[in-house]
């Protein structure tokens, strides 16, 4: 069984933000959708977001988060967008199948080793990734993107968005 990765009492947001008002009406969760789209409207309900506060903080519009729940499925950029700003990253997990034999066999044992499951490893490893990359850099380029990256955490209105009004 994985550890966990955070106390029981972790929270990256808090859950119940003090300047929202309290609403009787929660986000429902849709039958026949995919996990991922689950996923967003169980952390929107979690979170007590609107559906007007994750288009401000995600640029997605309002109307197509609305349509996910029946209609048509979201485009790769629309479900990353959402679920950055619910705090979430969306990491495609290779099948173990699919890698090479020798690698699949070292990948298990360092996931079984570290006790976390594959798409936690894989997460993990992107994460480093990304880490080593930052450090490599000069010191005004990783600032610019680490102060993009603060920007899109906290709610600024999205490259989309902006380049929207614009038009």
């Amino acid at each position: 069984m994985p550890a966990a990765l955070y106390p029981a009492d972790f929270r990256a947001r808090s859950s119940k933000p003090q300047h929202r008002r309290r609403n009787s009406r929660t986000v429902t969760m849709p039958e026949r959708v995919g996990p991922h789209v689950k996923l967003v409207f169980a952390e929107m309900a979690r979170l007590q977001f609107t559906y007007d506060e994750v288009e401000e903080g995600s640029g997605v519009r309002r109307a197509s988060m609305k349509a996910w729940r029946r209609k048509k499925r979201p485009s790769l950029e629309s479900i990353q967008a959402v679920l950055s700003f619910l705090g979430w990253d969306y990491v495609p997990v290779p099948a173990l199948e699919t890698l090479p034999p020798e690698l699949a066999g070292d990948v298990v044992a360092v996931a079984r080793k570290i006790e976390t499951s594959l798409p936690q490893l894989f997460a993990a490893v992107v994460s480093v990734g990304v880490e080593q990359k930052l450090l490599n850099m000069d010191i005004a380029e990783r600032h610019a993107i680490l102060a993009d990256r603060e920007k899109r955490k906290h709610g600024h209105v999205s490259d989309r968005k902006r380049a929207a009004r614009l038009q």
